[in-house]
């Protein structure tokens, strides 16, 4: 079997961080913030260590990170708590549900208004940008790190800078290329940045979360258990504790600190091979006929989405997973970009190039598709 569905969830991690799991199970065990007891006292302790190595591995000194259960989580937190009545965003063509969602239902009650960049205007420099998008009401510009849809990579920090410089805060959805493209929060002119753990950072599912130049100040999304200060009837002013209620994914969340420090000591070599396998696979598709690729000409993490002539996507993956190569079709949940790209009707192909990959695996899938597009 070829797996080449990574941009949902990579199916396959390195081996530390299946132990990393696997320790945390076995000999920790318990949750941190609900006991004094040494196993208790360890499991706060190995939960700062893993807030502070995600706010290390985004570039920021301060352990200003919310864990949630995934970067929806995440995002609903932030846009229900930050925006307010009569507020203005500006988003992308390229973002994931995840982002638009949220921000329509809020638009469709009418809390705030939204306006999306053209794929053409993406290209424009900051300043026009600024000049056709943003209005008098606008507090926030958000955009999402690489497209799950094509690959393109859609963060221009030059961006995100420039709309600081104006005022405006930013906000970025590092979803899909986190583990791919380094980003310094503070030098690349980044607010808040949502994150989640079973794509490209290598980790588990199950966890995920909201890294933050500065502490907020909005109302959690969740009321609950946090851990501390018990005897209050809301959940107390403290953070991050206010903002997690519920029991965390401690197993899911220590993988994910493993991972990141995997990631960090192989960043390397994990980019520049991932590099040569999705320029070799591109290069094999140029050569088949009736092969439509999207969004070529961009920087790209390792995501490729392509179309066969005369045929639905959902037909072609069928063709594939019969042929042992799981991948995906149809909308991927960024209806905003398959409208951008014309493909609402037939979906899109999608192809993501994972830690296991090689290009003897590209080999047969180029046999396949040639196969198939005949």
């Amino acid at each position: 079997m070829i797996y080449l569905d990574n941009a949902a969830t990579t199916k396959y991690k390195p081996e530390e961080v299946y132990n990393a799991f696997n320790y945390y199970v076995r000999e920790i065990g318990v949750s941190p913030g609900r006991g004094s007891y040494k196993l208790g006292i360890e499991a706060s302790r190995m939960l700062y260590q893993a807030r502070k190595t995600v706010a290390e591995y985004f570039g920021l000194s301060e352990a200003n990170v919310i864990f949630t259960k995934n970067s929806t989580e995440a995002i609903n937190m932030f846009f229900r708590g930050f925006l307010k009545q009569g507020d203005h965003v500006v988003i992308t063509c390229y973002e994931h549900n995840a982002i638009l969602r949220p921000l329509h239902e809020m638009k469709l009650k009418g809390i705030i208004d939204y306006s999306v960049i053209s794929r053409e205007d993406l290209i424009l420099s900051p300043q026009e940008i600024y000049d056709k998008y943003v209005k008098s009401n606008t507090v926030l510009f958000e955009t999402t790190l690489a497209s799950n849809l094509t690959g393109r990579i859609v963060f221009n920090p030059e961006v995100l800078i420039y709309m600081k410089e104006k005022g405006i805060n930013t906000f970025v959805d590092s979803s899909q290329g986190a583990g791919k493209i380094e980003l310094s929060m503070k030098e690349d002119g980044i607010d808040y940045l949502a994150f989640t753990g079973h794509k490209d950072l290598l980790a588990l599912p199950g966890v995920g979360g909201l890294v933050c130049t500065r502490k907020p100040a909005w109302k959690p999304l969740l009321q609950g258990g946090t851990g501390v200060l018990g005897d209050s009837y809301v959940n107390p002013d403290v953070f991050p504790e206010a903002y997690e209620a519920g029991t965390l994914n401690m197993p899911a969340i220590w993988s994910l600190k493993v991972a990141l420090d995997w990631l960090k000591d192989n960043k390397k070599q994990c980019a520049t091979e991932g590099q040569i396998i999705t320029q070799y696979f591109i290069d094999g598709l140029d050569k088949i006929r009736n092969v439509v690729l999207y969004d070529k000409e961009f920087q790209r993490v390792g995501v490729i989405g392509l179309n066969i002539n005369g045929m639905k996507s959902n037909e072609v993956v069928q063709y594939l997973d019969e042929n042992d190569i799981c991948t995906r079709g149809g909308i991927h949940c960024a209806i905003l970009a398959h409208e951008a790209l014309n493909t609402k009707e037939i979906g899109v192909v999608r192809f993501s190039i994972g830690l296991n990959n090689t290009k003897s695996d590209i080999d047969r899938v180029l046999e396949v598709i040639k196969k198939v597009g005949e």
